[in-house]
């Protein structure tokens, strides 16, 4: 088993896609866990390649960080909400 099925299993195990989204910090932890594996540069190379694949969606906050959400069925179509941006909400008085 290689390194992106261990973690995509022990993800669909512990059904991280009702959780919601959360930050990198809580999935560098999971690989970093599952892998027993110290090594930053190589987690975080995984975690793109999960983002890359859309086993994990990305989601940009309004305080310009971002959020992750966990999706077991990545061939499946994302359905992504539109992102609210706060110019929206500025009133200009002329």
């Amino acid at each position: 088993m290689n390194s992106i099925e261990a973690v995509t299993s022990y993800l669909k195990y512990r059904s991280y896609d009702k959780l919601g989204f959360q930050k990198y910090s809580n999935f560098k932890k999971i690989i970093s866990f599952v892998l027993n594996s110290n090594n930053e540069y190589y987690n975080r190379k995984l975690f793109l390649t999960l983002i890359d694949k859309n086993f994990i969606i990305k989601k940009k906050n309004l305080k310009k960080s971002y959020m992750y959400l966990f999706n077991p069925n990545p061939k499946n179509e994302v359905i992504k909400k539109e992102i609210i941006e706060p110019e929206r909400f500025i009133i200009r008085f002329n």
